[in-house]
């Protein structure tokens, strides 16, 4: 039986994970933007029956809702101190 050996996978100069979702709030004007957007798709640009959609629209950009980004996650720092015990370096 032959055993198998497996590649060596090159050293990285870092390690990092991708966070694959986004974790943010979601800003209430993209809602009412996505209302008056399909308001126009179906009733025509400038229709009076977007009207109120639109002085929404403004109103809420008027107040410039500030969102905070999400928090850094730790999974990368960790990843980082844990680099050098995975690629172990020879001494000089």
């Amino acid at each position: 039986m032959a055993v198998r050996h497996r590649p060596a996978v090159p050293p990285l100069p870092r390690l990092r994970v991708k966070n694959s979702v986004a974790k943010q709030e979601a800003n209430p004007c993209l809602v009412i933007m996505s209302q008056m957007l399909n308001c126009w798709a179906s009733n025509g640009e400038g229709n009076i029956a977007c009207k109120g959609l639109e002085t929404d629209l403004k109103a809420c950009m008027a107040k410039g809702i500030k969102v905070a980004p999400p928090p850094k996650p730790t999974l990368n720092y960790h990843a980082a101190r844990l680099l050098p015990k995975i690629h172990k370096q020879e001494k000089k």
